[in-house]
């Protein structure tokens, strides 16, 4: 008797752990954003089974590169989601398809763990997560104790499980904002197109009046671009572009937005901030530029940039089509009438080449 109201009394158990999984299996199944994907998932499992930390942990190169932006400066999300080397997970998992309990050596997991759990981890349940078969990260659990996750004493079947009905989401989640992504992207530099800068200035016009507040936009170009492609090739070109957009990326970054225009034509927008400031950031971009060349195959390649800006309180412009217009003339203005050095250095440089 005493054994069959054992028996009963772990298929009771047992119930209720399944009900706990299929529990957050719902929870995520209909969800098509990643950042709220990752959100649920994490706060679900903290709350079905009590685990003080889980997080997921993603490989930071194709497929997934694209969400590292979006998802790294989420606030909520600095502690549930990081971005690692494959190779660090491979460390960790070896070949392993299935869900691996540590709580012996923690130290060799440090490069999947984010910092901040760090020194605090004493066990981990790791479950690999795959895209078409490949390995794409890590879902993690982690203790405080290391009794948590002893590999001696638990059963891995329901984790693992769980792993491939995470897997199944997260390849449905990335194929759609893959799909947005490529939708608002220049597909060389990566940079927002120019659709999304019309509908961003058009939202950020209209909030500027609003607030009565500035916005600034700023146009620049490449100086003798056409002749770098037509001496170095396309390949060089490409590569010139890159370089810039990545430059003006890390100029602007946590003030505006940095869009590619059409060929070797960007820009910048500044909300809130003063067309002299919007100036100030194409200076220093330029300076960077003027003293740190491409470097292509044996090549270092001078790049210089032309630059206008113009802004709401300073123009007093009536749309964002005449504050974009009025940088794009002003960017022309600057590149025809002021006498610089630098551009016929690049010339000379590519007359050397030819």
């Amino acid at each position: 008797m005493h054994d069959i109201n054992q028996l009963i009394e772990n298929v009771r158990e047992n119930e209720q752990i399944a009900r706990k999984f299929f529990e957050i299996e719902r929870c995520i199944l209909s969800i098509g954003r990643c950042d709220q994907f990752v959100s649920t998932l994490t706060k679900e499992v903290q709350k079905q089974f009590n685990v003080p930390y889980v997080w997921v942990n993603l490989i930071n190169e194709a497929p997934l590169s694209h969400l590292m932006e979006s998802l790294e400066k989420t606030p909520n999300l600095r502690d549930r989601v990081m971005f690692s080397r494959r190779s660090h997970m491979v460390d960790v998992i070896k070949s392993s398809a299935k869900t691996i309990l540590v709580n012996d050596d923690v130290a060799k997991c440090q490069a999947i763990i984010p910092t901040v759990y760090q020194g605090v981890v004493h066990s981990l349940a790791i479950s690999p997560l795959t895209i078409d078969g490949a390995l794409v990260g890590l879902f993690c659990q982690a203790d405080a104790t290391q009794e948590r996750y002893d590999p001696r004493l638990k059963d891995t079947f329901l984790l693992d499980q769980l792993a491939i009905k995470i897997s199944i989401c997260l390849s449905n989640v990335t194929a759609r904002e893959k799909l947005e992504y490529l939708a608002t992207r220049d597909s060389l530099t990566g940079l927002l197109n120019r659709r999304q800068l019309e509908l961003m200035l058009d939202r950020e016009f209209q909030r500027a009046k609003h607030e009565q507040r500035d916005l600034t936009v700023a146009f620049l170009d490449c100086d003798a671009f056409k002749s770098i492609n037509d001496t170095l090739g396309h390949n060089c070109g490409d590569e010139v572009l890159e370089y810039i957009a990545k430059r003006l990326l890390k100029h602007v970054h946590k003030q505006g937005l940095a869009f590619r225009f059409a060929g070797d034509e960007f820009v910048f927008v500044l909300p809130g901030k003063s067309l002299d400031h919007g100036l100030q950031i194409a200076e220093s971009l330029h300076e960077y530029l003027q003293s740190n060349p491409l470097h292509y195959k044996s090549n270092l390649v001078p790049i210089t940039i032309s630059y206008g800006g113009a802004s709401v309180e300073t123009d007093r412009v009536g749309n964002y089509k005449q504050l974009l217009k009025l940088a794009d003339e002003r960017l022309y203005d600057y590149k025809n009438n002021r006498k610089r050095s630098v551009p016929t250095k690049v010339f000379k440089f590519l007359n050397r080449l030819k």
